[in-house]
C-alpha cells in the first residue's frame, strides 16, 4: 500500500458524499424555481467538478491496485548487466514497438488537450502528453543503448 493510499481513499469517500449532496442540492435549486440562474450555474459547475474528482480518486485507487500486482516492492538496487546479442535485439525491438505506441498516445493526448473544454480534463490531457513524452525519451535511450 502506498503512503498516499489512505489519503486517496479519504478523498474518494469525501468526494463521493459531496457529489451526492451537490447533485441533490442542484435538483432542489431547480425545484425552487432557480433554473437558469447564477446559483444553478455555480452549484452545477461545482457538482460536475466534484463528480470528476470522485472518479479520478477511484481511478487512482484502481491503478494503484494494478501497479501493486506488478511490483514486488521498491527496487533497492538497479543492476547494470551485460546483455547477450539476442537479449539486446529483444530489448531494442520491444522498445521500438512501444515507441510507436507512445508516439500515437502523445498525438492523441495533444488532440484531447486541444478539444477538451473542462479545465480539469484539459490539464490532465496536458500532463499525460508530458508523461508520454518522457516514456518516448526513455524508450529512445534504450534503443540507442542496445543498437548494434
Amino acid at each position: 500500500m502506498s503512503m498516499a493510499e489512505p489519503l486517496v481513499k479519504k478523498a474518494y469517500e469525501v468526494e463521493k458524499k459531496a457529489a451526492s449532496s451537490y447533485t441533490d442540492g442542484l435538483k432542489m435549486i431547480k425545484g425552487q424555481g432557480l433554473r437558469y440562474t447564477k446559483v444553478e450555474e455555480i452549484v452545477g459547475r461545482i457538482a460536475v467538478d466534484t463528480i470528476i474528482h470522485k472518479h479520478l480518486m477511484e481511478a487512482i485507487l484502481e491503478a494503484q491496485k494494478e501497479f501493486e500486482s506488478l511490483s514486488e516492492g521498491p527496487i533497492e538496487e538497479v543492476k547494470e548487466v551485460e546483455l547477450s546479442p539476442e537479449q539486446k535485439a529483444l530489448v531494442k525491438r520491444f522498445a521500438e514497438m512501444h515507441l510507436e505506441i507512445e508516439k500515437d498516445m502523445i498525438k492523441t493526448y495533444q488532440e484531447m488537450a486541444e478539444k477538451m473544454t473542462h479545465p480539469l480534463f484539459k490539464g490532465i490531457a496536458k500532463a499525460l502528453v508530458e508523461n508520454e513524452m518522457e516514456h518516448h525519451r526513455l524508450l529512445g535511450e534504450l534503443i540507442a543503448k542496445y543498437r548494434e
